[in-house]
């Protein structure tokens, strides 16, 4: 695989799990913190609602789960960009057919634009068919959707008025403003398990891929699918080097040291850059910050691995 030379970044994951449902702000002050240690990218999850199927997705999902604080992805990221200045802002993920396009298109344009275009939207169809009920969204044809969707997101970022016609989206002559200046292009990393369709669906509509440890893919198999990804993107005209690679860091049964001990092979493989998920990682909420601190303590030498 030819190496691009590009320093491998630091992303945490900062969940309202890790807090009670009175104490959400705490997502806002380890926010403000990554900003000020020098995290790269700061991410938050998505369900919006959850169901009794979960118990039995074979996800590992437990009732204690369901009552679980997850406040809503985009509105929690917005609140970061406005507590913070610096560092970059991901979903991780939105759960993308599960919005209508436009409101999607406008939601994100509005957070990159207050955000000083520093969002990253992180999309994927996900898994919970109870949501997908609840929502009115056909779970069988989520894969479907979710191109759609992002397909009429980048006509309504790219152009007004914009016009975009395919199965689940048509619209004509919509305008929506604001969105990302002439030339300048809104990054879309899209998660999900490695086949040809997620292959065309980077290549053509995205900027990264989030091979996330629920794949259960070896690093082998992650450094083969990724030297297959470049080649897909150099053969359609695009700049292999610019593509985002961004993988999670397995919790090392709770070690912040031996966790971070995966990311040289991650690096090889060409992951650009590495998740480190802080509720995983820490004791409880008094311990998400100091948990933050030693994060980037030890990741810091790896500043020097290049991609």
């Amino acid at each position: 695989m030819t190496r691009m030379a590009r320093p491998v970044r630091l992303q945490v994951t900062v969940e309202g799990a890790s807090y009670s449902p009175d104490e959400q702000y705490g997502v806002l002050e380890v926010a403000r913190a990554a900003d000020n240690l020098g995290v790269d990218y700061i991410d938050t999850t998505e369900h919006i609602l959850m169901g009794l199927g979960a118990l039995t997705s074979g996800q590992g999902w437990e009732m204690r789960h369901l009552e679980q604080p997850q406040p809503e992805a985009l509105v929690t990221l917005a609140a970061i960009a406005g507590a913070t200045s610096r560092v970059g802002i991901v979903s991780s993920i939105v759960i993308a057919p599960l919005w209508p396009a436009g409101l999607l298109a406008k939601q994100v344009a509005t957070l990159y634009a207050l955000s000083r275009g520093r969002f990253v939207l992180g999309v994927t169809a996900s898994w919970h068919k109870d949501e997908y009920d609840a929502l009115g969204v056909p779970f069988a044809e989520r894969g479907q959707v979710l191109d759609d969707n992002i397909g009429a997101c980048r006509a309504l970022w790219s152009a007004a008025p914009a016009s975009f016609h395919s199965r689940f989206v048509n619209f004509d002559g919509m305008f929506c403003s604001p969105r990302p200046p002439s030339g300048e292009r809104m990054p879309v990393w899209f998660g999900g398990k490695f086949t040809m369709r997620q292959i065309r669906r980077v290549v053509q509509l995205g900027d990264g891929w989030m091979p996330y440890g629920g794949l259960r893919m070896t690093v082998a198999q992650k450094a083969a699918a990724i030297a297959q990804l470049r080649s897909a993107y150099a053969a359609a005209g695009r700049d292999p080097s610019r593509l985002e690679v961004c993988d999670a860091l397995g919790s090392a049964g709770g070690s912040v040291e031996r966790t971070m001990e995966q990311i040289p092979a991650l690096a090889e493989a060409g992951v650009t850059i590495v998740r480190a998920h802080l509720r995983h990682l820490s004791a409880g909420p008094d311990s998400v910050i100091a948990t933050l601190e030693e994060v980037v303590r030890r990741f810091e030498p790896m500043r020097a691995l290049t991609v």
